[in-house]
């Protein structure tokens, strides 16, 4: 499989002051990752109103084998540049699952809310 998309991996930090949750901005854990992003089409274009709807399912590889010795988190932030186009896309990761040559992270795209 081919690595040629870097990513780099944010940790959202929350803190307790005085009984209240505050949130932090996210901390980088890991910067410019080798990764592979695949991106596959979930349902057939549903074109029953003016603009198409395509359920996308976004799967993170990352070799562990690698110097970094990654870990991800459920709902790290990874922000993912395509080593083709050069667009970058910001996933919000799910279960992750280790293996012993890879990592795979399903993954969403980020909303801001």
């Amino acid at each position: 499989m081919f690595r040629n998309d870097r990513c780099t991996i944010k940790r959202p930090t929350k803190t307790k002051v005085k009984g209240e949750v505050i949130y932090l901005p996210e901390t980088v854990i890991y910067s410019n990752v080798p990764c592979h992003l695949s991106v596959k089409a979930l349902s057939p274009v549903n074109q029953s109103e003016s603009t198409a709807k395509v359920l996308l399912d976004y799967v993170l590889f990352i070799d562990t084998n690698n110097s970094l010795n990654v870990t991800i988190n459920k709902n790290d932030i990874i922000e993912v540049t395509q080593g083709v186009s050069g667009q970058t896309i910001k996933l919000r990761a799910g279960e992750s699952q280790k293996y012993p040559l890879t990592i795979q992270t399903h993954c969403e795209v980020d909303k801001v809310a």
